[in-house]
């Protein structure tokens, strides 16, 4: 046999060795050369080192052995790409043959790691784990061999295959919530990417030195999945857009062409999960259509159809969903993935079980039990005993229920994975509760979960993702906390938990005022504007600004209490992780006003609404009653169909006549009865009476007020107090019978809104003149349009331009002119505003349009100003206008508001009714206003009435009322006066329509408390 027939195929070691063979090297079965017979080469004695019958080869034999083994690696890596699973499997077992005739560790590793990756893919995770393991060990035999032979060349054939073994290990550890680990390995793998960079193409071949940086945006998929597994959903949707850029830039590059394409698809992929986590339900939607439609009759097709048939099923079409899940688990079955396959049959369980069939559904999950068992796929089965436990739950079986649960929450501890820890728990307080043992013990399990849930809230940019995690994951855990505790009777922690619920906070975390209100147009993502649908522009507000929901701070429950759930915030984030540090203690409670009694009132919708009341004077007495849905959608309906806010496809004016007929604001029967079906759900009998009590003082006492989202709409002062409660659910003709009198709450107190209490606030401007911004002329609108005039034509004998007239001559107003200029201007935009805002200026009164866009996230309130559409803003245009919103203001340089506010608009304190309350009225008061009057419903023009003018009459009550000493005294005065004209005249002039929506929210008082 000669050397060089030994050698063929790589080149011989230029040095003899000078050491003894290392220890690790005798029992491998590989050297990491191409055969053990080398040791002839150097005269050594071969006993130590072994022959293999790589030695006897020829070189014509070695290299046609070799080219077949590259031939079959091809073949493999194309079935692999045609989910082929069986057939890779199959030819990556001849290449390992041929690589062990060959005595090529390489091709060895390469088939191997390839395997690892084919397994995964499938499901295998078992296998997939073992194959990557092997090859890293393998990996380190050899690099041993490479230096024992001096042979440093060889480590450019194995590096390759660690990254993809490493990069399964990746995947894995990020399944297993294994965070850190996969972390480590993604910053190795980058870390031997640049020194393969730094010694460039002399070294390493061009796949190795990811030349076009297709690897690097693999790794950066990777980092995203990682994001996703430790809960920041709002970094890795950023991070997928980026990379999806990255992707269409290097797309047309031949060498790449091939890579892109599966990594597109691997991004969208998370792109969808991302989406659906965030609540973005049509865009998850298209996202997954997509990767259906380009990848039709491939497995990501099967994998998106079954993702989209749980929108076929809640979407009525159950068969269709059902039929879907089997035909796409048969494709996958058919390319041998099985992990899909358990993923489809877990899905088809889900559907079942949703539709009361327990049988069928424990037939699924078991299926997908078993290949998750062959697999080794930890957190499948963990999702299988949580499965199993619903079933058995649904069945009546409590026992096996626990054993299920239990077993799912030692395996998610054992994982370090906070939210399947929170999940797994939930579900075990959810089987406790519902069989109704050991109440304190499901007490001590809930009330941390479901703190910790509504803390990571706050961890989501995304207000989409806030609002989906809040109906998804907190929302649950809230509703059955409050039904716990009044099974406990814990009225205190009920109270509690309702503070801290609407104690949230205004968007912050803007590095730096990013909207220079005079400058260039931002780069913003802005949806297209609907035909016909002007309002919806504002849709897209904050889905790409810099903006997060501040959480609430530490609160304090009285000055002699602190709060009781302080232990438990504390045990919740031992037990969960919570990723914030508490931040300064801010009290729940206002200052009140010498020998007037203040009563606070919060209002909660956990599943039935719930409300906490108490009072100044006695701060340590707490009242908590839960109002059941059905009383608040029978509200919501009396409300719906009385308020003049026109209804989907209504037109403003048919709305009005709606709310100016005989059985809602057009007759005092229609409105009384609407003011007594109001107040007999929502007030309770302690509070009214109460109430009274402390009016028959002699000092009217004070309501402050904080709707929950279903009670944003509520005029607060026109509710009937009831003089009792009846014994049985009332027919409507039968209220009549709890009154004795037409006595409302603002015969007996005062009312005002009660700003949450962690709104961070910035100090008010400086006393100085009043600023007006009255009736602004819209860019493209005329005055009879949609966004047209609202205090119609006036003239110099109008009453309101009297009134402006009289407060120029007691002194300088701004904009500076006579009163009749300042209505209907066309330069009062943005520019005018931040001008104007940025002197000293006693108050700001806005009279004009507010629109609310109709869906549920937050900053989506904007006025009309005069602005045009090229100056920058975050709405998109309406036409040639661009409305100012509150996300405006929060990223603006507009830094203080005035003490006191009027926006007088439609709805304009209609922050509440979102599920994050910040818009036009809350970003007023986070820029520095302690007073903001605005309206609850919206306001009809003066053309519903010739010959009345009743929006003048508001404009002049609300701005000589900002102009006093206590503008909600005052404001609650006029009501009463207006009240009292309705009583003895009822007629659609003097409609509570016009005067009864107008409310202030009143944190003068509070922002001693929270300062930024």
């Amino acid at each position: 046999m000669r050397s060089s027939d030994v050698l063929v195929g790589m080149p011989p070691p230029r040095n003899r060795p000078d050491r003894p063979l290392p220890p690790e090297l005798g029992p491998a079965t590989s050297h990491g050369y191409n055969c053990r017979c080398v040791a002839r080469h150097f005269g050594l004695d071969p006993a130590p080192y072994g022959e293999l019958p790589a030695c006897s080869l020829s070189e014509r034999q070695y290299r046609k052995l070799l080219v077949d083994a590259v031939k079959l690696q091809d073949k493999a890596k194309r079935l692999a790409a045609a989910r082929d699973v069986a057939g890779a499997h199959r030819t990556y077992g001849k290449m390992r043959e041929i690589a062990q005739r060959l005595d090529r560790t390489d091709l060895d590793l390469a088939a191997v790691s390839d395997l690892a990756t084919v397994c995964y893919s499938a499901g295998d995770l078992r296998n997939a784990r073992q194959c990557a393991e092997a090859v890293l060990q393998v990996f380190k035999v050899s690099t041993t061999a490479i230096v024992h032979y001096g042979q440093y060349a060889e480590i450019r054939m194995i590096e390759g295959s660690r990254e993809v073994a490493e990069r399964v290990l990746i995947s894995l550890s990020t399944e297993e919530g294994d965070v850190a680990k996969a972390r480590e390995l993604i910053a190795g793998q980058r870390r031997r990417a640049a020194l393969r960079k730094d010694e460039g193409p002399e070294q390493y071949p061009p796949e190795l030195l990811d030349v076009h940086g297709a690897d690097e945006l693999e790794l950066r998929i990777f980092d995203v999945r990682v994001q996703i597994a430790a809960g920041d959903m709002a970094g890795a949707r950023g991070a997928i857009e980026e990379i999806l850029t990255a992707l269409d830039a290097i797309a047309e590059i031949d060498e790449v062409r091939g890579q892109v394409a599966a990594l597109r698809a691997m991004a969208r992929a998370e792109r969808a999960r991302v989406r659906q986590a965030g609540g973005e339900d049509a865009d998850a939607r298209a996202d997954l259509l997509r990767l259906s439609a380009q990848h039709e009759g491939r497995p990501l097709a099967a994998r998106a159809s079954i993702e989209l048939a749980a929108d076929r099923a809640f979407g009525g079409d159950l068969p269709g969903a059902v039929a879907a899940i089997v035909a796409a688990r048969d494709e996958l079955a058919d390319a041998g993935l099985t992990g899909d396959v358990a993923e489809a049959s877990h899905a088809l369980g889900t559907l079942l079980l949703f539709t009361g069939d327990v049988a069928q559904a424990r037939e699924q999950f078991e299926h997908a039990g078993k290949i998750w068992t062959t697999n080794a796929d930890i957190p499948g089965l963990r999702r299988l005993d949580v499965a199993l436990a619903r079933c058995a739950m649904a069945e009546g079986d409590w026992a096996a229920a626990r054993d299920y649960v239990t077993r799912a929450r030692e395996s998610a501890r054992t994982a370090g994975d906070w939210s399947d820890r929170l999940h797994t728990d939930f579900v075990a307080a959810t089987i406790g509760f519902a069989h109704g043992e050991d109440l304190p013990a499901v007490l001590d399990l809930l009330l941390p979960l479901a703190l910790a849930a509504a803390e990571y809230r706050f961890e989501f940019t995304s207000p989409q993702a806030r609002t989906a995690w809040a109906r998804d994951v907190a929302g649950p855990a809230t509703e059955m906390l409050m039904a716990l505790l009044a099974q406990l009777q814990e009225p205190r922690l009920a109270a509690e938990l309702i503070e801290r619920t609407c104690a949230v906070g205004a968007y912050t975390g803007v590095e730096g005022r990013s909207l220079d209100l005079t400058g260039a147009l931002p780069t913003l993502e802005v949806g297209a504007v609907v035909e016909g649908l002007p309002l919806v522009a504002l849709g897209s507000v904050t889905s790409s600004l810099p903006l997060r929901l501040a959480p609430p701070p530490a609160l304090r429950w009285s000055p002699s209490s602190p709060m009781e759930l302080d232990p438990w915030l504390r045990l919740a984030a031992e037990r969960y992780r919570l990723p914030r540090a508490v931040a300064e203690t801010v009290e729940t409670w206002p200052s009140a006003k010498p020998g007037r009694e203040t009563f606070l009132l919060r209002y909660a919708d956990a599943g039935h609404t719930f409300l906490t009341w108490r009072t100044t004077e006695d701060l340590d007495t707490v009242h908590t009653h839960p109002i059941e849905f059905a009383l608040v959608g029978t509200v919501r309906q009396y409300l719906d169909a009385a308020s003049p806010t026109p209804r989907e496809g209504e037109s403003a004016a048919d709305a009005v006549r709606r709310s100016l007929s005989e059985d809602a604001f057009g007759s005092f029967a229609g409105e009384q009865r609407l003011a007594r079906v109001l107040a007999l759900n929502l007030l309770p009998a302690d509070l009214v009476e109460r109430l009274r009590r402390a009016a028959d003082g002699g000092n009217r006492p004070l309501l402050r007020i904080q709707p929950s989202p279903s009670l944003a709409g509520v005029p607060w002062g026109l509710l009937a107090l009831p003089d009792r409660r009846a014994d049985h659910v009332l027919e409507i003709d039968e209220i009549g019978s709890c009154f004795d009198s037409d006595e409302r709450v603002l015969d007996v107190t005062d009312v005002s809104l009660l700003a949450p209490t962690a709104i961070p606030r910035r100090p008010p401007a400086a006393d100085g003149p009043p600023v007006y911004l009255l009736d602004p002329r819209i860019p493209g609108q005329s005055a009879f349009g949609e966004l047209g005039s609202v205090l119609g034509k006036q003239d110099p004998a109008s009453p309101l331009i009297r009134h402006l007239d009289e407060r120029i001559a007691d002194g300088p107003v701004l904009p500076a002119a006579r009163g009749l200029d300042l209505v209907r201007r066309t330069d009062t935009d943005r520019r005018l505003l931040a001008e104007l805002l940025a002197g000293p200026c006693s108050r700001l009164v806005f009279v004009g349009h507010v629109s609310r866009v109709r869906d549920e996230y937050g900053a989506q309130t904007a006025l009309h100003l005069s602005c045009s559409a090229d100056l920058p803003g975050t709405a998109a245009p309406i036409g040639p206008h661009r409305p100012f919103t509150a996300a405006d203001l929060a990223l603006s340089e507009m830094d203080s508001m005035p003490t006191r506010v009027a926006l007088i608009g439609c709805a304009s304190a209609g922050d509440f009714g979102l599920a994050e309350p910040f818009g036009v009225l809350l970003a007023a008061v986070a820029a520095g206003a302690g007073l903001v009057a605005a309206t609850v419903w919206a306001l009809p023009t003066s053309a519903a009435v010739p010959g009345s003018d009743p929006m003048s009459e508001l404009v002049i009550a609300v701005d000589t009322a900002l102009a006093g000493q206590d503008p909600v005294t005052e404001l609650c005065a006029w009501q009463r006066s207006r009240l009292a004209r309705w009583r003895e005249k009822p007629e659609p002039a003097t409609s509570p329509v016009f005067w009864a929506p107008l409310t202030c929210l009143d944190a003068t008082d509070d922002g001693k408390t929270w300062v930024r």
